[in-house]
């Protein structure tokens, strides 16, 4: 098997470059490990965090690339790599710009999305975060099967899949014009289920990966699934191709122009995450089984080498887990409950530690030792916002208190006793929330004090949308735990996403991009869309550099 490049991977990093390469005439092969494509892309968000993208320049957003660069910067701090950043800055318009271009992919301006340290000089309410447009999964044809299929965990029953852009008229229910359009969904989801196992209206990262998808194919990229990399082939000390079991036999798959390395990281190599990850026995990653670090370690025995030492090791997330019947477990992420009003976290002694609608709350957990937590919140709350797996409306509450994931008490004194929690220190905690409530002001960690909060609260709650008393009984707990939704811990690279080697200069012949490079914020992400937006930004520069290679 014999081509110009060979990409480790199917995500946004790995069918970025490989769509990029074939674009510019090159023969291209995607070997992904697991039996469908999108990675780690298509279980994600899909945000994408590109300030001065066409997008927000058609919206007149009041943005520059300096205001933005300097921001990244500022936030990274000390260990940050200026031409890593500067080339991320530089280049994602202008991969957006050419995607638009060259490709089924297509974005929007996400809803308005606050940077994450608003107090760093430079930082933006609004313009920088970009969603990718939803997509009709039946544009793949035979294809659609090749898909990575949605978690159910992550989206409305059954694995409906709900877009950002739904979230206002979500807000609105049961007010007729939000009934309406929930409905339509609703319908086209059950014929499309009936039809074809799964919903057709694709969103977020699973739209993305479609629409990726579908660009490579057309693009004649060659796919295959099941396919497994083993090494490195090198000669001279360059980079030559791969060897991979496909279709249970071991094929040796000659690169003559480079190999690109976007694996998805290493979130479920047990022995990769006792090394860098705080916690990690009770860590839970919600990330493919799949990610395990192959592409990495292919690397290192190649003679590649890791990067710095960054401030975080992970893209932290909250996660709760429940192990279903049939032997699956459910890992489900925090992002939107814990930002109601009428929630709270608290450790073993019954006490807050953190502001719950933080995005750094998984570093509180580290800080103080509280892992795992437990959020709490009552009857009334979890029926209208819904608490984890159990949905809005309360249909599932039966279910998941039988099965030990919701645990109820009727009081907070039975609640404290069944999770082991300090029963006085429950309810001190119940009265402080309470007496903050009546003016709407979190004394103690500044719930609801930012805008970063308030977009993820409930607009209609006065006079905090992220913050409120806990209410009359019964109240319902959930164990959580700190957990991760990718690693950014990888191989240094260099401004061209060329992997390095010991001695300082580029291994020929590899490149990585997305999980498998090392975080280019060191770890210390600015703003939501910066997992995908780089994973995207760094498979167009390595297929850009990879076509320059002559």
């Amino acid at each position: 098997m014999n081509y110009d490049v060979v990409v480790m991977g199917s995500g946004g990093a790995g069918l970025t470059a490989a769509l990029v390469a074939a674009k510019a005439g090159l023969k291209v092969a995607v070997l992904e490990k697991s039996e469908r494509f999108g990675g780690t892309t298509a279980i994600s968000g899909g945000g994408l965090w590109i300030p001065g993208s066409p997008q927000a320049r058609a919206a007149g957003v009041d943005d520059s690339a300096e205001i933005a660069r300097n921001y990244a910067l500022a936030v990274v701090g000390n260990r940050a790599e200026r031409a890593l950043i500067d080339a991320y800055i530089d280049n994602g318009p202008v991969m957006v710009e050419w995607l638009e271009a060259n490709s089924d992919v297509h974005f929007a301006l996400s809803p308005p999305s606050c940077d994450w340290y608003p107090e760093v000089e430079g930082a933006a309410e609004h313009g920088r975060l970009l969603a990718p447009m939803e997509y009709d999964g039946k544009q793949l044809g035979n294809d659609f099967d090749r898909l990575s299929r949605p978690r159910e965990e992550f989206n409305a029953p059954g694995g409906m899949m709900i877009d950002l852009f739904d979230l206002p008229y979500i807000a609105r229910l049961p007010a007729p014009g939000a009934l309406w359009h929930m409905a339509k969904i609703a319908i086209r989801f059950t014929f499309d289920k009936g039809k074809y196992g799964r919903g057709s209206r694709l969103t977020m990262g699973t739209a993305l990966a479609g629409r990726l998808l579908k660009s490579a194919l057309e693009a004649g990229v060659e796919l295959f699934e099941n396919a497994a990399v083993e090494s490195l082939v090198t000669k001279d000390g360059a980079v030559c191709g791969v060897r991979a079991s496909i279709n249970g036999g071991i094929k040796e798959i000659s690169a003559n122009r480079g190999v690109v390395l976007a694996s998805g990281g290493f979130s479920a190599n047990e022995q990769m995450r006792k090394a860098y990850i705080p916690f990690a026995e009770q860590h839970v990653s919600i990330m493919p089984y799949d990610n395990t670090g192959d592409g990495i370690n292919a690397a290192t025995e190649a003679g590649a080498v890791m990067g710095a030492e960054n401030h975080v090791n992970a893209v932290w997330a909250v996660v709760s887990k429940r192990m279903r019947d049939d032997g699956y477990l459910e890992r489900y992420a925090h992002l939107i409950d814990m930002s109601k009003p009428g929630c709270i976290a608290v450790n073993k002694q019954g006490e807050r530690f953190a502001n719950e609608a933080s995005v750094h709350f998984v570093e509180a957990m580290h800080a103080t030792g509280a892992v795992p937590a437990h959020i709490i919140a009552n009857e009334k709350f979890v029926k209208k916002y819904g608490m984890g797996l159990s949905l809005p409306g309360g249909s599932k509450i039966k279910e998941l208190v039988a099965s030990g994931y919701l645990i109820k008490g009727d009081t907070l004194a039975e609640l404290a006793a069944k999770i082991g929690v300090d029963p006085s220190g429950l309810e001190a905690t119940a009265a402080k929330v309470a007496a903050d409530a009546v003016s709407g002001k979190d004394t103690l960690f500044g719930k609801g004090d930012t805008q970063i909060d308030i977009e993820i609260g409930d607009p209609k709650h006065t006079p905090n949308p992220c913050f409120a008393a806990l209410g009359d009984g019964p109240y319902y707990a959930i164990e959580i735990f700190p957990g991760d939704g990718s690693t950014t811990v990888g191989l240094r690279i260099d401004d061209q996403c060329r992997v390095m080697g010991e001695n300082g200069v580029p291994v020929q012949g590899l490149w990585a991009a997305g999980l498998d490079a090392n975080s280019i914020w060191q770890g210390k992400s600015p703003a939501h869309g910066c997992n995908v937006g780089p994973a995207m930004v760094t498979g167009y520069i390595a297929g850009q550099s990879i076509c320059a290679n002559s």
